[in-house]
């Protein structure tokens, strides 16, 4: 009998480690295939998806082995486990009882079981496959919304990650481990107000831009602007500002093994790198003129904003719906006084005279031919302009009487 125990754990061992050797030598091309088949997912088609699936289990988690060390390791142990399970009926049902267990949950992407890791990816995401091995520049899979959109159809979609046996990473059996990874790049719109007010604005922070002319006088504007990322540059944008790491020890396999990534959000791109773009394009803008120019060529100066920002975005994979001023022009205490003093001096003041004459010919209906000569700031009105203002007082009496 202990002979018989002997040469069956033999057996058992010699089984094992020829299951071993066929996982290593089967683990490259499994990574491959089960990557390769993963992307077929993405594919509007059932019968690809069945396909994928189907390779996906059989071939990443090299099956064939595995089903053969059961069969040999069950012929071997046949006898003493049938005899046992004769005369224990009870711990037959606890066995059985034990399979039935629900499996308790575990990080797939690094773990001795290969339980199925599951993504949904929504319509406003677009979704990458990156194979782990080989040719994935070409085997790599994308799973976007445009031809959706094409078809008044909503893009979206369960993805499968892929697992395989990952080749001495562990003693007795190996771990399961992701054959490729999954980016995910969240195209949703951004648009903001950067004021100065509290009341105004996309936050209750001061987020205006301080520029200064080329006098060196202050200058403090403030912008409106809407980006997003189309589909056809998702993967663009995904290249210039990266992913999220993952949290943890670069070094752990649970970080190592990670099987989702997601790209930085347009939101955080824009709070950071875009709003310090814009605020550099804005000021250039100010700082190459004089002050009286900035005022004057506020139009333009936004013109050659939007379209240096534009273009810079869009190699960035960013795309600007629109950008423009979300206020007035702000300037310190003493150069706002000093500019509505002289518009007062220059636009309001000659127009005092024949506002006055104005409400006179209108209370009395009268008027003697003559502008009032008590009002300061008569001076300034020029000759020409003097005398079509007395011609069109002259009519208006005129039609009274």
């Amino acid at each position: 009998m202990t002979n018989r125990v002997a040469l069956r754990a033999a057996l058992s061992i010699v089984a094992v480690f020829v299951y071993g050797w066929s996982n290593a030598l089967l683990s490259p091309p499994a990574t491959l295939i089960s990557g390769e088949a993963a992307s077929g997912q993405f594919s509007n088609s059932d019968a690809n998806f069945l396909a994928s699936a189907y390779t996906m289990r059989f071939g990443g988690g090299i099956t064939l082995p595995l089903i053969v060390l059961i069969a040999v390791l069950a012929v071997i142990w046949w006898q003493p486990i049938s005899a046992f399970l004769r005369h224990n009926r009870r711990s037959h049902l606890a066995l059985a009882a034990a399979l039935l267990l629900p499996a308790t949950a575990a990080q797939a992407y690094y773990d001795k079981n290969d339980y199925t890791e599951a993504y949904f990816i929504l319509p406003n995401e677009s979704a990458f496959f990156i194979p782990d091995a080989g040719a994935n520049k070409d085997s790599q899979a994308k799973f976007g919304s445009a031809q959706y959109l094409e078809d008044n159809k909503v893009a979206a979609k369960r993805f499968i990650i892929p697992h395989t046996r990952f080749s001495g990473s562990g003693f007795f059996a190996d771990f399961y481990v992701p054959t490729g990874r999954l980016i995910i790049v969240d195209r949703t719109p951004y648009n903001r107000e950067w004021t100065a007010s509290r009341n105004r604005g996309t936050s209750a922070r001061d987020e205006s831009f301080p520029c200064q002319s080329q006098e060196g006088l202050n200058v403090t504007v403030e912008v409106a602007i809407a980006t997003a990322v189309n589909e056809d540059d998702a993967a663009r944008f995904l290249y210039w500002f990266g992913v999220r790491p993952p949290q943890g020890n670069r070094t752990d396999p649970q970080v190592i093994f990670a099987s989702v990534y997601n790209g930085r959000s347009l939101a955080e791109v824009m709070d950071g790198v875009g709003r310090g773009k814009v605020q550099s394009l804005v000021c250039k803008q100010i700082g190459a003129r004089t002050f009286d120019k900035v005022n004057t060529d506020v139009n333009a100066i936004m013109d050659a904003v939007s379209a240096d920002a534009e273009a810079y975005f869009k190699s960035r994979g960013i795309t600007l719906d629109y950008i423009g001023w979300a206020g007035t022009f702000t300037f310190d205490h003493d150069v706002q006084k000093a500019i509505n003093d002289r518009y007062t001096a220059e636009k309001i003041a000659p127009m005092l005279p024949v506002l006055q004459t104005k409400a006179l010919l209108d209370a009395t209906g009268k008027w003697d031919g003559h502008l009032p000569t008590t009002v300061s700031g008569l001076w300034l009105v020029p000759g020409d302009i003097l005398a079509g203002v007395q011609a069109w007082l002259k009519a208006e009496t005129t039609l009274k009487k």
